[in-house]
This record gives C-alpha cells, structure tokens and sequence, in this order.
C-alpha cells in the first residue's frame, strides 16, 4: 500500500535472473594443465562432473587446482565423480583461475554453473 514503510537497502534492483550454463572442458594432453574457461566466467556455484561429454565418462582420472603448473592440482576427480564449487556468500570465483590436468589426454570435465 501507498502507507507501507519503505527500506533502502543501497542495492539496485535488477530483473536479470542467474541463469546456469553448461560448458565441457576436455584436456588435448597430459601434463598440460589448462584454465577451466576464459578469463571473467564468474560463478557462485559450479559443478563438475568426471566426464568429457555430457554422457561419456573420462577414461582416467583428472585433477583440479588453481595452479597452472603441472601436477600442482590436488583435487582428484574419479570418472563420473561430481564435485561441487561454492563461493563464499555475497561473492563469485572465476573459472579462468581454477585448472585441469589429465591423466588421460583427452579427458575432462561437464561444468554447471550459475
């Protein structure tokens, strides 16, 4: 109603909604960790899934990290495991600073994110 208080919370409003997008990552060779995507592909939440198509499974094992040089990504991912990347509240990670590495050339990883 036109008598309801009004706060201002100092952020603008916006209609946009956050839409997921779904993106494949392969690696063409081994020992050559590459950026998950280009630079400024911010998300909240990404899931990873130990595929290198939407519904073929890596035939090794794929590792994740944010660092660039060989075999500095700890995070292991078994072929159709799922992994999951939250940003702290109120803020988004970059793609491009997160790498794969392949045990397995070829192989990859489906992202969802949003």
């Amino acid at each position: 109603s036109a008598d309801a208080p009004r706060v201002d919370t100092g952020v603008a409003a916006t209609s946009a909604a956050t839409v997921p997008t779904q993106i494949t990552k392969t690696v063409a060779a081994t020992a050559t960790p590459e950026a998950l995507a280009a630079d400024g592909t911010f998300f909240q939440t990404a899931t990873l899934i130990g595929k290198k198509a939407a519904r073929t499974l890596n035939t090794g094992t794929v590792y994740l990290g944010i660092g660039a040089t060989n075999d500095t990504q700890a995070l292991e991912i078994l072929p159709g495991e799922v992994v999951q990347i939250t940003a702290p509240p109120g803020q988004k990670y970059d793609l491009n600073d997160w790498y794969l590495d392949v045990a397995t050339a070829a192989d990859g990883v489906v992202i969802i994110y949003s």
